[in-house]
């Protein structure tokens, strides 16, 4: 009886424990994007001074919806590719473990971008964030489907290469809100817009 042990390149674990503590980063870090706001405290002022601190602070509420709104997509990109990621091994666990770190860093980066826009550097710290997050997506999957190391072996190649397509665009769109903001660091945020409204595409879609 053969009874040597598997090599570790025939090493596989399942994919429940990185897609649950996925879960709860995202969750967490969608959360946290509220603490870009300054909370209401004791404060004796007029309200005409209350009401002036208030409109300075929904300001702030299109930059927040569109960093949650980013964080979602992320979210459902990782939904998507674990949807067909059927096991996983030591180098896949550590690219997911990079990737969540990143994902942590979102709402600091955001928050910088947030309250101080019109400076070419914080929205730079923003676009860099997301552009090594969409990098390390497309690593994921590409890592997981070379030779369907980590997913079925009849997998549709048209499923292949669009769910790599949504983690291109992403990288175009960042590469694009970096070169406007350049030119105009208080418009290029919404460069991103265009990522939600380009993956109703159909080449971006999925069944």
């Amino acid at each position: 009886m053969d009874t040597a042990r598997p090599s570790l390149e025939q090493f596989f674990m399942t994919t429940h424990r990185i897609e649950s503590l996925s879960d709860c980063i995202f969750a967490f870090s969608m959360t946290l994007l509220v603490m870009n706001f300054t909370f209401p405290g004791a404060y004796s002022g007029s309200e005409e001074d209350i009401t002036k601190l208030f409109l300075k602070e929904i300001a702030k509420f299109d930059r927040y919806v569109l960093a949650f709104v980013l964080l979602a997509i992320f979210w459902i990109t990782h939904h998507q590719q674990f949807h067909y990621i059927k096991r996983t091994d030591r180098p896949f666990l550590w690219i997911q473990i990079m990737m969540l770190m990143f994902i942590v860093v979102v709402p600091f980066t955001a928050a910088w971008m947030t309250g101080h826009s019109h400076h070419c550097i914080t929205n730079l710290i923003f676009d860099v964030n997301l552009l090594v997050l969409g990098i390390l997506f497309l690593l994921s999957w590409r890592y997981a489907t070379h030779r369907t190391r980590l997913v079925d072996h009849d997998i549709d190649k048209q499923v292949v290469t669009r769910v790599m397509s949504r983690s291109v665009l992403t990288c175009l769109v960042t590469l694009l809100a970096m070169i406007i903001t350049f030119f105009e660091p208080r418009w290029s945020n919404y460069a991103y817009i265009l990522t939600p409204l380009l993956l109703f595409l159909r080449p971006f879609r999925l069944r």
